[in-house]
């Protein structure tokens, strides 16, 4: 049986190609013979007699109305859009504005028509070569006709040509009264299945992330809230619900006005665009951040997270304590400071009293009197006692140091500067205690910065722009005489009112002599501990000698007495046994191993920042021995200007490292051997 022609006819041949492609794909073209015309092909190409012409739009009907043949019919074709390429257009948000392009004013309507019937819902504007259009869209849709798309489009979805309606297959159909109409119809019906299963998966798919993403959401420590350009409810977790007090998840959907308390939303309303804010709601404070949610252009909402700052400040502490706690505790509490005597006890007393707050305390004393012990003892009995402790000693650090240590700095602040920056002593002790032993040698600029900090409880790292509020209690130490220092000027007197809050005066050992049996046994069980030997006891001439000694080193000395007779002493410590009644002697070095030790102690000063200092004193004790004033006074013509603690200190170094002897009353102090080597190593 001949196949009857079905021809059909249109201006371009993008659209005879759709057809003959379809009629592949539903099985037409093995029921009918296919042919295609484009309109200017009509006077040398004619239409096949007895066919049926399927015209593209009406608006050619005129065109080819010349051509066909005396028993021909001509219909004009249904069209519809191409559901398999429409997935692109689903992903566009609701309401955005969209460019509707195609190549003339009919096919644009007839397109606008169908997206309409379809369910888009989108803003649509129709476009053709030579019309106008809104220039703050960026999407355009089209119909395989993207040429025509303005440049100025962002983005361009092209959906292909439209297809051939069913109902004109039928009418093709029922025009040659053939049968086999319904196959095409199975076929058109496998092919929707086929998109339907594509959209079912990707519904499921898209359900899935949606609990995947709220699961996240869900367990973050934010409050989130999402609302939509009318101020509904899109989202909200866990924590917001139970920030806010409401009754569970149910609220989405809801207008926030008639869920959320409505001081809570006028704060939200009240709070600019992207900018993190402080806010006071319901009596706590807040921290809070709105952010515009825009999607292809348009605004969609917005996105709120808020979170208590008492929450985050606790999160900070946490981790500061965390990564830095190594070390910052205090080891000693009143039970483990030693002392009988009425003076001391006195004392312990008021310490234990000034526990309990947090004011600043003053502790006054000589060197050696237990003062970073008592420090420890308070911090111990305050409610600070599960926070840091930080020690800094101001006569221990060298200047150049000290700023950045007790501020800490910024990345970049100075060449060296530790990449990421540095926190400091002040950060590190927040919630804690900060001891600043030897005060007395801070300097003037220290003064000036330590002055702020205590009357502000806020820090600015070196280098850096910002303040940073630090809750710290203050615990103060000095040997000298701050009074003093004020009236010449050498120390703030403002600081010094500011410290001089709950000031201790320490008693000196020699004003408590009764301790001083007391405290050498308690040291002498501790290194005999320490050491693994039997405990050893004092002879009464030794103990009158201890007694009588003036100790200008006070306890610190005194246990340093008590550790090296626990090294040399057997059973009994005689008067000759003790240190301090012996004649200096210097203990001669080897040789071998001379060099490494040079180095070794070379490395330690040039790391403190000690060694231009260190060699100095070396050079005029190798010139002349003597006192320390004398030897301040030298210095100082170097231009090295020590304070008279910071000397002592550096001395006392020394001695440790054997590089000076050190000798009784006027003797002063001399080079060692071993200092000799060390300023020839320096050389």
């Amino acid at each position: 049986m001949e196949k009857k022609t079905v021809t059909f006819v249109a201006k371009m041949d993008e659209f005879l190609q759709s057809v003959v492609s379809q009629c592949h794909e539903l099985g037409i073209s093995q029921d009918f013979h296919i042919e295609g015309r484009r309109v200017d092909q009509l006077p040398y190409r004619p239409i096949a007699e007895g066919s049926l012409v399927v015209l593209s739009t009406k608006s050619i009907y005129e065109q080819v109305e010349p051509y066909l043949p005396q028993d021909s019919r001509a219909i004009v074709a249904k069209r519809m859009l191409p559901y398999h390429n429409l997935r692109e257009m689903l992903e566009i948000p609701r309401g955005v504005k969209v460019l509707l392009v195609s190549d003339t004013a009919e096919t644009v309507d007839e397109t606008m028509r169908l997206l309409i019937a379809s369910g888009m819902d989108f803003e649509l504007y129709p476009y053709y070569p030579g019309s106008d259009y809104p220039l703050d869209i960026d999407i355009a849709v089209t119909p395989g006709e993207a040429e025509h798309v303005p440049p100025t489009i962002r983005k361009v979805v092209d959906i292909g040509f439209r297809v051939i309606d069913l109902s004109t297959w039928l009418e093709i159909y029922a025009h040659f009264d053939n049968g086999n109409f319904q196959k095409v119809t199975a076929r058109t019906m496998q092919s929707l299945i086929y998109i339907t299963k594509q959209l079912n998966n990707e519904i499921l798919h898209a359900r899935l992330l949606q609990m995947y993403l709220e699961g996240i959401v869900n367990r973050i420590e934010d409050a989130v809230i999402a609302l939509d350009e009318q101020e509904v409810i899109r989202f909200i977790n866990q924590k917001a619900i139970d920030t806010l007090h409401l009754h569970g998840p149910g609220v989405q959907g809801e207008k926030a006005a008639v869920c959320l308390p409505e001081d809570f939303m006028e704060t939200v309303r009240d709070c600019d665009e992207n900018e993190e804010v402080l806010v006071d709601w319901a009596g706590r404070t807040y921290f809070f951040r709105k952010m515009h949610i825009v999607m292809e252009g348009r605004y969609l909402g917005s996105l709120l997270l808020f979170r208590k700052a008492a929450e985050i400040e606790k999160m900070e502490h946490d981790y500061r304590l965390r990564l830095y706690s190594k070390g910052l505790i205090a080891k000693y509490s009143f039970d483990e400071i030693y002392g009988k005597s009425q003076s001391f006890q006195q004392v312990i007393q008021i310490a234990k009293k000034i526990a309990r707050s947090n004011s600043t305390v003053l502790l006054l004393g000589e060197t050696g009197t237990g003062k970073e012990l008592l420090a420890q003892a308070i911090h111990n009995a305050s409610p600070r006692k599960r926070e840091p402790f930080v020690g800094v000693n101001f006569a221990a650090i060298s200047e150049s140091l000290l700023e950045s240590e007790l501020f800490g700095y910024e990345e970049g602040a100075f060449t060296g500067a530790r990449k990421g920056g540095h926190i400091g002593w002040f950060e590190l002790a927040h919630k804690g205690t900060i001891f600043l032993d030897e005060i007395g040698d801070a300097s003037g600029a220290i003064q000036n910065r330590l002055l702020r900090v205590l009357q502000e409880r806020q820090i600015m790292r070196v280098g850096g722009n910002k303040v940073i509020p630090i809750d710290i209690r203050v615990i103060a130490a000095t040997n000298q005489d701050l009074q003093q220092m004020v009236k010449e000027g050498r120390f703030r007197a403002d600081l010094y009112y500011r410290l001089n809050i709950l000031p201790i005066h320490l008693p000196p050992l020699r004003k408590r002599a009764e301790d001083i049996p007391w405290l050498v046994d308690a040291f002498i069980r501790r290194y005999c501990v320490d050491l693994r030997r039997p405990p050893f006891t004092l002879s009464r001439e030794a103990l009158n000698a201890m007694q009588a000694y003036d100790w200008p080193g006070n306890i610190r000395e005194l246990e340093n007495v008590v550790e090296y007779l626990a090294h040399v002493v057997e059973e009994e410590v005689y008067a000759y046994h003790l240190p301090f009644l012996q004649t200096a002697a210097v203990v001669p070095l080897e040789a071998d191993g001379l060099q490494y030790e040079c180095e070794e102690v070379y490395q330690a000063y040039e790391k403190r920042g000690f060694l231009l200092e260190m060699t100095a004193i070396l050079q005029e004790l190798s010139t002349a021995g003597g006192g320390r004033y004398a030897l301040q006074e030298q210095l100082r013509e170097r231009g090295i200007d020590l304070t008279t603690q910071q000397l002592r200190y550096r001395l006392k170094m020394l001695q440790q490292d054997e590089l000076i002897r050190v000798g009784k009353g006027r003797q002063g102090s001399s080079i060692s051997s071993k200092g000799e080597a060390f300023l020839a190593f320096c050389k």
